[in-house]
């Protein structure tokens, strides 16, 4: 169980949550989400960081980009 919701639940491979986190289909917390001050553009903030490092007007390219930062910081040593 992750996040209070059992992994089956976790549908997608990104999956932005009510409580604006960031959870991977296998119940990892990756960071939050929000939109900015016109919530014309959603944007991910990693854990640990300070800012926004993802923004997309779209919510299925923005996941898709969390999806490949996500998939490239698994191959950094």
């Amino acid at each position: 169980m992750a996040w209070g919701m059992a992994n089956s639940e976790l549908r997608f491979e990104i999956n932005l949550l009510s409580d604006l986190t960031v959870v991977t289909k296998d119940g990892e917390y990756l960071g939050t989400w929000d939109t900015d001050e016109s919530d014309a553009f959603y944007e991910f903030t990693p854990d640990g960081a300070t800012e926004p490092l993802i923004c997309d007007v779209f919510m299925g390219y923005f996941c898709k980009a969390i999806a490949n930062w996500h998939a490239r910081s698994a191959d950094v040593p």
